[in-house]
């Protein structure tokens, strides 16, 4: 993927994906599916969460267990396919901790992982996901929800 000039573009997936994953931090995820167009995909490993229910039937699932998380994204790179089609690329952190914050001792990342986003422009000019795929290549020991659930589960 070779990354764009387009400051606009960055800036508008920039947004797009942090939003995301501050609505999973914040508010558990509730709204997550959101962010997806109706038949969008979320894939995180093998798991494979397709269409708009099954993302939300999987962030009402995560939800339970009062774990604390927080994502962190980073080397974000963009590109546009077209007017309406674009891509974000990068680098997620998961954190994740029972009970509520603040944490005593360091705890190492749930999960780091490359991710690759496909995103639509909308007729009212917000962009969503079509496709999110996280790719982990480091899993710790605190196995995160997206690792667990399986979609058929749902």
């Amino acid at each position: 993927m070779s990354d764009s000039d387009d400051a606009a573009l960055w800036h508008a997936l920039h947004r797009l994906v942090v939003d995301y994953w501050a609505e999973v931090d914040e508010n558990a995820g509730l709204g997550a599916h959101e962010f997806y167009l109706p038949d969008g995909v979320y894939i995180v490993g093998n798991s494979r969460f397709e269409g708009e229910e099954k993302i939300r039937a999987f962030y009402l699932r995560r939800g339970h267990g009062g774990v604390v998380t927080r994502h962190l994204i980073s080397n974000l790179r963009t590109s546009r396919e077209d007017a309406r089609h674009a891509r974000i690329a990068g680098l997620m952190s998961l954190y994740r901790a029972d009970g509520m914050s603040p944490f005593q001792g360091a705890r190492p990342p749930a999960m780091i992982a490359d991710f690759d986003a496909r995103c639509v422009l909308r007729d009212n000019g917000s962009w969503r996901f079509q496709s999110h795929e996280l790719r982990p290549f480091i899993i710790g020991h605190d196995m995160p929800a997206s690792i667990t659930i399986k979609p058929q589960a749902l």
